[in-house]
């Protein structure tokens, strides 16, 4: 007697192939983002991860492949970026290295990808190779400022929040037959080309180290905290248009012609200590920052020598001797240093001063705003009993 399950079996398992096929087709990104090393198989578990012996801290390693599917570095392999793994399970993985080349070709040129000349510009600036960083565990990484962002969704006309259009995408296919690749191109492009940051999150991620008190005590810097009571901060509160964040000046947009005839451009990975006097904000220079189009143009260096981050005390001798000295110091003379650094604080007279000030001028706004209240409103009480009377 034949098996009248068989025809139901063969009936499910050809819906269910039907829509595996469906499931990719509709999605070739999945098809292309595959885990072709098979990583997934440990890293897909949330709760994959190790205490470190050192710090105690948990580190995880899940990886949520649905969003790394859809990040800038979808398209890289992870041995290209973790170079010491060579089988699984493998050995823990070294720091990743974003000045490697990576298989993946820059259309521009096809040649091998590479970070390494961003990586070469980070190193010379300030907060690379400084002699400031005592203490490499100190030193800021591209990881610090760099996540690996998603790329913004496709959008319609009418929606409010960033994205690539998708009419736009609409006339790239028209020519551009490979689907993916023309998806994954206009989404690089409107990510690369649209502000990562706005003002205030420039300024607070700026903030989480210099704002720090102690932290930058030991480099003998001063801190930026009083920043946020300086009109600059207040034109990044109220997001106006106009606003300067902490670029605006330490890593400007505009080229500065710090010398005769060549124009220099600066940004984020080329930042330079003030005393050199290849930074824009070297004491030379600060008139052409500060005279930025857009910003105070015509400014002199009058007007740039004036404190940009409110009040506070810069303790420049003893961090120019750290600096001049730091390779001959002893580990106990700099921990001196450090200590003379953090005791160069504003003394109880000076912060009261500030705080009257500042009660003062409150003091003032409210009683002028009160007295206008209320002679307007002694105004409008006789305005309308003349009316009352008929006499106005």
């Amino acid at each position: 007697m034949p098996d009248k399950r068989l025809p139901q079996f063969v009936f499910l398992f050809t819906i269910f192939c039907s829509m595996l096929l469906v499931n990719f087709a509709w999605d070739p990104v999945l098809v292309r983002a595959a885990d072709q090393e098979n990583c997934m198989l440990c890293h897909r578990y949330s709760g994959l991860g190790c205490f470190d012996k050192d710090t105690g801290a948990k580190k995880i390693f899940y990886v949520n492949e649905a969003l790394y599917s859809n990040t800038v570095h979808n398209n890289v392999l992870c041995t290209h970026c973790h170079l010491n793994l060579k089988e699984v399970p493998h050995k823990p993985a070294k720091k990743v290295d974003c000045g490697t080349k990576c298989h993946v070709k820059d259309p521009s040129t096809n040649k091998d990808f590479s970070h390494k000349i961003v990586v070469d510009e980070f190193r010379k600036s300030v907060h690379g190779e400084s002699a400031l960083f005592t203490y490499k565990d100190k030193q800021p990484r591209c990881k610090y400022c760099h996540t690996n962002p998603l790329y913004s969704p496709l959008r319609g006309i009418m929606a409010e929040k960033p994205g690539c259009e998708s009419e736009a995408l609409a006339r790239c296919l028209a020519c551009h037959e490979k689907s993916p690749w023309t998806k994954r191109f206009l989404k690089h492009f409107v990510s690369r080309t649209s502000s990562r940051w706005n003002n205030k999150q420039m300024v607070d991620l700026c903030n989480n180290c210099h704002a720090d008190e102690e932290f930058m005590h030991s480099f003998g810097l001063e801190t930026t905290a009083n920043f946020k009571s300086t009109f600059h901060y207040r034109n990044v509160k109220y997001e106006s248009e106009n606003a300067a964040n902490c670029l605006s000046c330490h890593g400007p947009s505009q080229p500065i012609e710090i010398e005769e005839g060549k124009p220099v451009q600066f940004s984020a990975h080329s930042i330079k200590s003030a005393d050199n006097p290849k930074s824009s904000l070297f004491k030379e220079h600060r008139a052409l920052t500060c005279g930025q189009l857009g910003c105070h143009e015509g400014a002199n260096r009058f007007f740039a020598s004036g404190a940009v981050h409110g009040t506070g005390t810069k303790p420049t001798l003893l961090r120019k001797r750290l600096v001049a000295e730091a390779e001959e110091l002893t580990q106990e003379e700099k921990e001196e240093i450090k200590a003379d650094i953090k005791k160069a604080k504003m003394d109880k007279l000076q912060l009261t001063i500030i705080w009257g000030i500042k009660a003062f001028y409150k003091l003032m706004i409210i009683l002028v705003g009160g007295f206008m209240f209320v002679h307007q409103m002694l105004d409008l009480r006789i305005t309308l009993k003349e009316r009352r009377e008929g006499r106005h």
